[in-house]
């Protein structure tokens, strides 16, 4: 009775948004995939920010996306409580939009973001994207959908529904199997830096220390077609470069659009940036892949919003990639909790990701019964060294062991977190070696809602 009282109100809110859509005819960029769709949307945004000074852009600051969260993000609804009266009177703010309210933007992102199959289908009746951004499928959802194919024939009922053009991921396999289903121009685009042929790729990416708040930057080329940029910016993952790829890609066609094709001495990237060197500074979602100082002269590497099989082996690649380049001397922890959502793929996921893991790690801590029963047999067997491995299931005590390892050994560290959400909390972890108090407030699940919870979860 309670989801079927849900649906009729996710319905009635899609319709009030559907309408507003109609009424104001917004540009719409729509992203989705399973992997790496809230960073993607906020680099498109936050690049068409800077190269697209002179229109409206709006993307939800927070992870609206699904039945209920993209009218939300269409209304530019901030907040929303799971209680009756949040229920009713964002009926009323909605309606109240829906008729009264003056066109708000001309560029609307929109993350189409699913968990179980049929969702699409709905969302597409409340607004199709003109522009169609697909990141990478992954093990994620399996629970729901049984297995990758499935998540994926789910998925791509975006792209067949996009209006003009499409940007797919050269790297991800069921993307590329779409090309010839396609009756709208699309360009391909790379997420992993390898010479797989794409229209838009990167190379020669360089870390380096910066005296920003996220104080290390990378610095790349990046090709659109045969056009060269060089770009500087203070996020680090590869998936993220080739984001930043698209995103000048958008901000090239949306500009060119909106002039009605008047020629230009100059592309937009270009005429608002740098002829050398483009520098695009991005806040994003912190706990993504944030950079901390930890105490002893600790990097923290924090990513604990979630984790699935793809973003484990990203983040790993990502550190490697660090200390190589700046920190050859350190040692790397590499802390990870259970993945969840993965279903009958559970236990096979967590073992693959050995391979990685044992390359990279000087020490392991794993936190959650997946990790500790599967992913800790499977590094034994691959030859790990047991000794290196150390399991826990209370992230408080995880924490406080990492603090005494900083503490208590001369190495210099890299630690490395990683983990999914629902009942496990490991950013609490964090907070046990975090340098500074204030920077707690940056991660994860800590609104006062969120503590309270947490609290009552540690007991």
């Amino acid at each position: 009775m309670k989801k079927k009282i849900l649906r009729r109100y996710y319905k009635l809110l899609g319709k009030l948004a559907h309408w507003y859509i109609e009424k104001h005819n917004p540009q719409i960029i729509g992203i989705n995939w399973s992997v790496g769709k809230t960073s993607c949307r906020m680099i498109i945004y936050q690049t068409l920010q800077k190269f697209l000074p002179n229109k409206r852009i709006y993307t939800s600051s927070k992870n609206f996306n699904g039945e209920l969260g993209m009218s939300l993000s269409i209304f530019q609804m901030e907040k929303w409580e799971p209680n009756l009266l949040s229920f009713i009177t964002t009926v009323i703010k909605l309606t109240r939009k829906r008729f009264f309210w003056h066109k708000p933007y001309d560029i609307l992102l929109l993350e189409y973001g699913i968990d179980r199959p049929g969702e699409m289908d709905f969302l597409l009746t409340i607004a199709r994207p003109h522009i169609g951004v697909f990141t990478a499928i992954d093990a994620v959802h399996s629970e729901q959908f049984g297995n990758p194919v499935e998540i994926a024939r789910e998925e791509v009922k975006m792209l067949k529904s996009t209006l003009e053009i499409g940007f797919l991921n050269a790297n991800d396999v069921y993307a590329m199997q779409l090309k010839d289903q396609l009756y709208i121009d699309y360009l391909t685009y790379q997420t992993e830096g390898n010479d797989i042929k794409a229209d838009i790729f990167f190379k020669d990416e360089k870390f380096f220390v910066s005296d920003f708040r996220w104080w290390i930057g990378v610095q790349f080329h990046t090709w659109i077609k045969e056009k060269k940029y060089s770009v500087s910016t203070n996020i680090l993952s590869k998936a993220n470069y080739g984001y930043i790829g698209v995103a000048l890609a958008i901000a090239w066609i949306l500009d060119y659009k909106y002039a009605r094709m008047e020629s230009r001495a100059e592309d937009p990237i270009l005429r608002n940036g740098s002829h050398e060197l483009i520098e695009l500074q991005y806040q994003l979602q912190p706990w993504r892949l944030s950079i901390f100082h930890g105490i002893e002269n600790s990097v923290i590497i924090d990513s604990t919003y979630n984790a699935s099989p793809l973003s484990i082996r990203k983040i790993i690649n990502t550190a490697h990639n660090i200390k190589m380049q700046l920190f050859p001397q350190r040692k790397i922890v590499l802390v990870l909790w259970d993945m969840r959502e993965l279903g009958d793929l559970t236990e096979r996921e967590h073992r693959m990701i050995a391979g990685y893991v044992s390359q990279v790690a000087d020490k392991v801590i794993l936190v959650g019964t997946y990790m500790t029963d599967y992913l800790a047999d499977e590094l034994e067997k691959v030859g790990y060294d047991k000794k290196n491995v150390e399991k826990f299931y209370d992230a408080n005590i995880a924490g406080k062991h990492i603090q005494k390892i900083l503490k208590e050994d001369k190495n210099d560290y890299i630690v490395v977190c990683k983990w999914s959400q629902n009942t496990i909390f490991l950013e609490e972890a964090v907070k046990h070696f975090l340098l500074n108090p204030e920077d707690q407030q940056e991660l994860t699940r800590q609104s006062n809602r969120r503590l309270s919870k947490k609290k009552k979860y540690f007991g």
